[in-house]
């Protein structure tokens, strides 16, 4: 089970019901790496990831789609990215002030806060739409925000522990796409899926989880994607980032410092500017005095 990181699609014959698994290792380990995380908010944040995952292969889009969340109780902000080459990020704040509570709602983490997914093409509008906070799981928010965004029946169940990060997602599609009349599907699948443990949905294969689960029904396994770390940081897009801050800001930070250095949040990654990469975009307004 080392190093796997992909997301598998799947449906069951003759109904209108589909499926989707992903499993992440390194992928998620990479993420949580870059933070001394609190323990519970290792296993959340893996939870953020998994779903994100999971979103990204439901949402057919050329850009990034990410959930986010802010609030003011322990858990101050998180956010997960995914792309159209499914590289994943993430990254969380907390206050550090006090000690993370192991067991807690999601709400009661965010304490007056809400949840985000974020569509951002390439080409094309960004679109934001609420999560509303429901229950006590992430799970339970998404599973609301499918039903009212999309009108359609979802569950979702969503594990981490540190060393993998797991989903699995059910959706049953208008009835109009069934192929016969199994109207026991859905709840039936729903039923076998609601059995699964943590410690299965995140040490076991696909194709051996679903064999476990739906050994007696007609179930069709597409190819695995392949899922990875990736962050979208660029020395450029951060040269950008410091030129918006004016000409003021720029000159009393190099007249002090001698240098700018901005570290990506993401990956960890430092950029560093001198006087001499600014004069490039800003000229003499990036003099020294």
């Amino acid at each position: 089970m080392n190093n796997i990181n992909e997301i598998q699609r799947f449906s069951f014959d003759h109904t209108n019901v589909r499926g989707e698994r992903v499993l992440l290792n390194d992928a998620y380990q990479n993420i949580i790496s870059r933070k001394e995380y609190p323990e519970a908010l290792e296993r959340l944040l893996g939870e953020f990831v998994a779903a994100i995952a999971l979103l990204r292969d439901i949402v057919k889009i050329d850009g990034v789609l990410s959930l986010q969340c802010k609030g003011e109780g322990p858990l101050k902000a998180l956010m997960t990215e995914c792309d159209e080459h499914k590289n994943l990020r993430g990254i969380a704040q907390w206050d550090d002030t006090q000690a993370f509570p192991e067991q807690v709602s999601l709400k009661e983490l965010l304490a007056n806060g809400y949840l985000v997914i974020t569509i951002a093409p390439r080409n094309g509008r960004r679109y934001q739409g609420i999560v509303e906070l429901v229950g006590d799981t992430l799970a339970e928010c998404l599973e609301q925000y499918f039903y009212q965004s999309e009108q359609l029946p979802s569950r979702v169940w969503l594990a981490a522990n540190g060393s993998q990060a797991a989903g699995l997602f059910l959706q049953r599609l208008p009835a109009e796409q069934a192929q016969t009349g199994d109207e026991d599907a859905w709840d039936r699948f729903v039923h076998l899926a609601s059995t699964v443990k943590d410690e299965e949905l995140l040490g076991l294969a696909t194709e051996e989880l679903l064999h476990r689960l739906y050994h007696e029904e007609e179930l069709r396994l597409y190819d695995a994607k392949p899922m990875q770390f990736g962050c979208s940081c660029s020395r450029e897009r951060t040269l950008d980032a410091i030129v918006s801050m004016g000409a003021e800001e720029i000159r009393h930070i190099l007249s002090e410092q001698g240098v700018i250095q901005a570290d990506c949040q993401f990956c960890a990654e430092k950029y560093r500017f001198h006087k001499e990469d600014l004069d490039d975009f800003l000229g003499d307004q990036a003099q020294t005095h």
